[in-house]
């Protein structure tokens, strides 16, 4: 690919249609990717609760998948973990008995829930993982999350 022009970009013209709807990963079990977590704060839609949670998108190499690269077009699928968190109250992680259970089976499966050894959101980045994707229903939309992220055996 020569030299990107953003002017002449501004001015390409197409004939085709986009896409208006994606197509969701397919539901199975993938080795996939940690990418960057994403921090994020919540509130509910009636604003009587809100937390904090961390997203991690998955990304999985369709070639290994001929199912995945046939149903999305595309050669790597993203997906999508979300977990709620539960805070201290000093607005810290809660580490206590029966706290962030979800987070305790991911750290566990990437190797980093070990006592006494020091773990931040960022080493998940590139942990590579097998992770369960199923589908979720929104209105007309599907989406494929991660509902769960098993030890690579």
């Amino acid at each position: 690919m020569g030299t990107f022009d953003p002017s002449s970009f501004l001015d390409l013209t197409v004939t085709d249609v986009n896409s208006t709807v994606s197509t969701p990963c397919p539901e199975g079990e993938y080795t996939a990717v940690a990418q960057e977590p994403i921090i994020r704060q919540w509130t509910s839609k009636d604003g009587t609760k809100s937390g904090i949670a961390v997203d991690i998108n998955w990304e999985i190499d369709a070639s290994g998948y001929p199912n995945v690269k046939e149903a999305t077009g595309r050669d790597k699928a993203i997906v999508r973990q979300g977990l709620m968190l539960d805070t201290n109250a000093a607005g810290g992680l809660d580490t206590g008995k029966g706290m962030n259970v979800g987070l305790g089976k991911l750290r566990e499966a990437l190797g980093l829930n070990v006592a006494g050894k020091p773990f931040s959101f960022r080493m998940i980045a590139g942990q590579v993982a097998k992770v369960s994707v199923k589908h979720r229903v929104d209105g007309e939309q599907i989406y494929a999350d991660v509902k769960g992220v098993a030890k690579l055996s």
